[in-house]
């Protein structure tokens, strides 16, 4: 029971602070996609760590040493891990990477490389106790705590209790572990022989190369998979655990039992995958959020059975259970350094997905055909077949390209389309446009896309008056405009002299791509001031000194359709109107295709007594329908009469339950 127990206890402590530190770290690094995937880093390369320290204590120590060191070091993690959750100092803006790993090592370092090592370790006393027994029911069991850990945060832990609360609950889960941990050892490792040793690693007949590519190629294509996911919707705990769950449910059925894995029924399932995968990442915005969560996971979870089904039916006897748990950890972590280091630099848009997916298609048919050459040369024409399709779709796509970049915060373009005889400029972040701009006069000189003449961000602008008539004169000639996410400067083209604007952008290319590809900040009569770094974190630092007085703040932060929650909570809002101007007014992109935020703002309007208003334009040819919510407490401004032909009835009943906190917040109420 011991054994079981511990196995256990161990994986639902791993997959549960997972989730609970990622959300930690949201806020402070721009609330993005790539969060995750850092945060993947640190738990993949600590699970090498743990692995290889599971190998060592296994082949150079015997029983009842490992039981005083193994002991002793359970003993220090539950002491440093003691205490209140401890919050980043870094903002995000400055090498995020490298902070975020940083953060993690010093928070959860130790504990969580003794509790990634209790798999193997456990495995290794038991298959030499329980002879009778596969250890490898124990993996299984593994998993399963794993997923009973990632199941507990989204649906109990994440609702209910707060952050420090769920990591007090999770502190209080550690001691039971350490002391089964401990009770186990002192019962099991006296009756193991003092001679017994791990295996040493080996490489025999390639069998560990195999082992590593299979096992970060699964990896990367969950990584890759969560990434394509949550760029398009928004990065919160329950978009990372259902790729998660399912990367592990692979790990269940085939390590459980070999009828789980019929190699040919999962090969042709992925095949047929194939084609989708090249449909969603060309074409991905013209599926509905119901289909691409489908269609993804699908791809996900037969690419996650074909690799992890193979390393089942490869695996070697329990005397070398801890190598072969190495080469896996090893091929994780170097699919989690890939994902986070190389491929960025050697791409610019996120080919890993296709590229993974070729891979795995590779490494599965290759050795099946290797003796049958015909065989052999039709696995290799089908992959060609299909590379030239991606290299013909993006001969097309490079043609329209002026520049384009990738970096921590996602993947940004500038591409050239032709509209109407007119050569338009659009800046692409992630897949979705976030500003554009005709280069030739006199339309070079208008706003374009969500940001047109009309527009919800337009009238907050164009049209601000202030409460008071006794302040016309002076606050209408020099006008201070706030606005969090810069895009292709757009707004930029309604200011005038005397006016200030001054823009909050967290993505450096999304900087040089305003300054360099396109002439709105240039162009603009208003005093550009440009702030690099998380818009809410900048306007609380700028709080210690001075409130920034905003006739008119805009949030337009979102990257492709994914937004960054802690910019929509009450606690982000109480900050907004501490740096506005009692009669000013926060104009809020709801734009989206799958997400919903009027209701949400409705009822933050109504906490801080002020009045929401949905101003939407509808599509007209190349431009795309704009929806924005304003809210203000000034109806001098609302009652304005292109206010209130603007002014749209609300797309949605009125939910008073919905609120969102730093501690709170839950992405299933808004989807459409």
């Amino acid at each position: 029971m011991l054994f079981g127990l511990s196995v256990f206890l161990s994986a639902a402590l791993v997959f549960l602070i997972q989730p609970l530190l990622a959300k930690q770290l949201l806020p402070y690094f721009g609330g993005g996609a790539a969060v995750w995937t850092a945060c993947m880093l640190f738990f993949q390369t600590l699970l090498l760590g743990g692995y290889s320290y599971a190998h060592l204590l296994g082949r150079y120590l015997a029983p009842l040493q490992q039981r005083k060191v193994h002991g002793l070091l359970l003993v220090v993690a539950l002491a440093v891990s003691a205490g209140n959750l401890t919050l980043p100092a870094a903002t995000g803006s400055d090498a995020p990477l490298g902070a975020i790993i940083l953060y993690l090592l010093q928070i959860v370092g130790l504990p969580y490389l003794l509790l990634s090592a209790t798999g193997p370790l456990v495995q290794h006393w038991f298959a030499h106790l329980q002879t009778k027994h596969s250890p490898y029911r124990l993996y299984a069991l593994s998993n399963i705590g794993s997923v009973g850990g990632l199941l507990c945060y989204p649906f109990l832990l994440e609702p209910l209790l707060t952050l420090d609360n769920q990591w007090q609950l999770w502190l209080s889960g550690l001691t039971g572990f350490v002391l089964c941990m401990l009770l186990l050892m002192w019962r099991v490792l006296p009756a193991l022989s003092d001679t017994l040793r791990t295996q040493p690693l080996q490489l025999k007949q390639h069998a560990a190369l195999r082992w590593l590519a299979l096992s970060a190629c699964g990896v990367i294509l969950l990584l890759t998979v969560t990434q394509q996911l949550t760029q398009n919707i928004t990065p919160v705990p329950f978009l990372w655990v259902i790729p998660l769950l399912l990367y592990l449910l692979s790990f269940i059925l085939v390590f459980a039992s070999a009828r789980w894995y019929q190699r040919s029924v999962w090969l042709y399932v992925f095949c047929l995958n194939l084609l989708i995968a090249l449909a969603l990442f060309y074409l991905g915005r013209q599926f509905d959020v119901a289909s691409q969560l489908l269609f993804y996971l699908i791809i996900l979870f037969s690419g996650c059975m074909l690799c992890h089904g193979e390393l089942a039916r490869s695996k070697p006897e329990p005397a070398a259970l801890t190598a072969f748990y190495f080469w896996l950890a090893l091929g994780g972590a170097a699919g989690s350094l890939l994902m986070n280091l190389v491929l960025p630099l050697l791409f610019v848009r996120q080919y890993e997905f296709l590229l993974v997916l070729l891979a795995i298609y590779l490494l599965v048919l290759l050795p099946i055909v290797a003796a049958k050459p015909m065989q052999r040369l039709g696995v290799w024409l089908a992959a060609a077949m299909l590379s030239v399709l991606v290299v013909a779709l993006e001969y097309h796509s490079v043609q329209q390209t002026v520049f384009s970049g990738r970096n921590f915060y996602g993947s940004v373009q500038v591409r050239d389309v032709t509209l109407d005889g007119q050569v338009q400029r659009q800046l692409i972040d992630g897949t979705t446009s976030h500003g554009s701009q005709f280069t030739a006069p006199p339309l070079s000189a208008k706003a374009q896309s969500y940001y047109r003449e009309g527009s919800g961000a337009a009238l907050a602008i164009t049209q601000f008056l202030p409460a008071s008539p006794a302040r016309n004169a002076a606050q209408l000639q020099q006008r201070h405009v706030g606005l969090i996410g810069l895009g292709a400067g757009a707004l930029a083209a309604y200011g005038r002299d005397g006016d200030q604007f001054s823009f909050y952008e967290i993505n450096p290319l999304v900087i040089d791509a305003a300054q360099q590809h396109f002439t709105y900040l240039a162009d603009s009569g208003a005093k550009i001031t440009l702030h690099s770094g998380d818009g809410r974190l900048l306007l609380a630092q700028q709080l210690q000194t001075a409130k920034q007085q905003f006739d008119v703040l805009v949030l337009d932060a979102f990257s492709s359709d994914s937004i960054p929650q802690h910019l929509l909570t009450a606690q982000a809002m109480q900050l907004y109107w501490q740096h506005l101007q009692p009669d000013g007014v926060l104009a809020v992109h709801v734009s989206n295709n799958y997400l919903d935020l009027t209701a949400l703002l409705r009822n933050h309007a109504a906490a801080i007594q002020k009045q929401a208003y949905f101003l939407a334009l509808p599509a007209q040819g190349y431009q795309p329908t704009t929806e924005w919510v304003l809210i203000s407490a000034n109806k001098r401004f609302a009652e304005q009469t292109l206010i209130r032909q603007a002014t749209r009835p609300w797309p949605t009943a009125d939910n008073p339950a919905l609120m969102w906190t730093d501690s709170y917040s839950n992405l299933l109420q808004l989807l459409k």
